[in-house]
């Protein structure tokens, strides 16, 4: 198998020959602002004051002005016209569905699998049929996209860098030009290397400017109104089962300046106008020692009077009563908690490293605080180690949290695991004999891409009719509708 990262010695640039013209183009994908790629640009910026950069964003545009279709001649014509040395792109991410409730494409599997009804099965099974080829599709897309720009423009460098490839790297290289530089590890020395260019020695600072934004990302305005991500450090250094973070970001923490976080949210807000902010880290309070820095920021935030609301993955087991009030004085909207299960047992299982009577205190000091928004809470349904015992923990503990806070505030939002590359749960998967060495992790193939979501016996059966009989309504409480469902199973046994 091709290797991902090339040395850097291939590269035509050097320290007295850097790279001064680059185009980062973000591959199509779901419409979201383009963090990464802005935070990306940025870098560049600092790195080097002679470089020209611009943002070509394929997932904007309105799909009736800009079709699928049109990617290629859009991408083209950007090339054209801005004279790029290197085009690098950017792949958000790669899935063939997400293993959660609300998913589309996870609803038609589960009611193919364990509707009772065989016209419902019938009806799941052509649905599903119609997104596995839009999967399929897309993935050669976006290699068709990379691999085309590579053969067109022979005299530019081409670079493919991003989530998905942090992830799937090692599938994506035997299937691209040789001369396309992959470049999948966390860190971005290596990328900068191969530019000529020094990586300046705070890179989790991108140093936003509006100014230079609004110039090398054209496209911006099609994002006023949206909600903006923000990060306010990187790296994760958890070991939670099923987790990509530490493979995305490495497992190091690196914390941004609290005043250069508030600083940009500020711009946002005051120059776009921006509203609505998701704190996009791995997720807020990692560590326990992240608390004085979230402090620091969101109470910058509120003494800023902005207007703005915010949220993010939050672990709420460090959660205190004065955080939870800044919390609430800075703007949070919706607090997404990724609970896991009811029961401490299958917490710890899951590694997610907290004390469920320390998740269930932080709820309660948000709620004393005065917080008034929805609560997700996250549930990893038949996890590794699940029982119907459990299972009735997770419900009683749903229940409380509704007693906490209203039963109409409260969202539960069923998961199933995915296995992914790199990840414990790959390694028990092999381990069980659930997946061989040398699987496909980009497999279409129903019964191939079923066997990458943890759900087994003997208890998956009985949560596959459960959440096809709570598919049958609509996506407004469905959550509710799956663990009452289960509830009635386990009645009945």
């Amino acid at each position: 198998m091709r290797k991902a990262d090339p040395p850097a010695d291939r590269s035509r640039f050097s320290p007295g020959r850097p790279c001064v013209r680059v185009l980062v183009v973000r591959l199509p994908c779901g419409k979201v602002f383009p963090t990464g790629p802005v935070y990306l640009a940025s870098l560049l910026r600092r790195a080097g004051a002679g470089i020209d950069i611009r943002i070509l964003d394929l997932a904007a545009g309105d799909p009736r002005t800009y079709p699928p279709r049109s990617a290629k001649s859009r991408l083209y014509a950007e090339i054209v016209s801005f004279r790029p040395e290197l085009v690098a792109f950017s792949w958000r991410d790669i899935q063939v569905f997400s293993p959660q409730d609300s998913d589309k494409g996870f609803r038609d599997a589960f009611s193919f699998l364990h509707e009772r009804s065989a016209l419902r099965r019938a009806a799941a099974s052509l649905r599903g049929l119609g997104k596995l080829l839009a999967y399929k599709s897309t993935i050669s897309r976006n290699l068709a996209l990379v691999a085309g720009a590579a053969r067109a423009f022979p005299g530019i460098e081409i670079a493919l860098g991003g989530p998905a490839v942090r992830i799937f790297g090692a599938w994506l290289a035997p299937r691209l030009p040789s001369r396309v530089r992959i470049f999948s590890a966390s860190e971005l020395g290596p990328f900068f290397e191969y530019l000529g260019l020094d990586l300046p020695s705070d890179p989790v600072e991108p140093g936003i400017a509006l100014s230079f934004l609004e110039s090398a990302f054209p496209q911006w305005p099609e994002y006023r109104g949206a909600t903006i991500g923000v990060q306010t450090k990187q790296g994760c250094p958890r070991e939670c089962l099923y987790c990509l973070y530490p493979k995305l970001e490495g497992r190091s923490l690196h914390r941004r300046s609290p005043a250069a976080v508030a600083s940009e949210i500020e711009a946002y807000a005051r120059r776009w106008g921006v509203k609505r902010f998701w704190l996009a880290d791995a997720q807020l309070l990692s560590v326990s020692e992240d608390k004085l820095h979230l402090e620091e920021i969101l109470e910058r935030i509120a003494a800023m009077d902005l207007g703005i609301r915010w949220s993010g993955y939050l672990r709420v087991s460090d959660l205190d009563p004065r955080l939870a009030s800044i919390m609430v004085r800075s703007g949070l909207e919706e607090l997404e908690v990724s609970l896991g299960s009811g029961s401490q047992r299958i917490v710890d299982a899951l590694r997610l490293g907290f004390s469920l009577a320390d998740a269930m205190r932080g709820l309660e000091y948000a709620n004393a605080a005065g917080y008034a928004g929805r609560v997700l809470v996250n549930l990893s349904l038949n996890a590794p180690g699940e029982t119907e015992a459990s299972l009735a923990e997770t419900i009683a503990a749903v229940d409380r949290i509704r007693a906490l806070f209203g039963p109409d505030r409260v969202v539960p939002v069923v998961f199933f695991l995915a296995i992914q590359p790199g990840t414990g749960l790959e390694s028990l998967a092999l381990k069980e004999g659930r997946l061989r060495p040398g699987y496909d992790p980009l497999s279409v193939w129903p019964w191939r891409a079923s066997k990458l979501i943890y759900n087994p016996q003997p208890l998956g059966s009985m949560i596959g009719r459960a959440c096809a009989e709570a598919f049958r309504g609509g996506v407004e409480g469905q959550g509710d509708r799956i663990l009452a469902a289960i509830g009635r199973e386990l009645t009945r046994r």
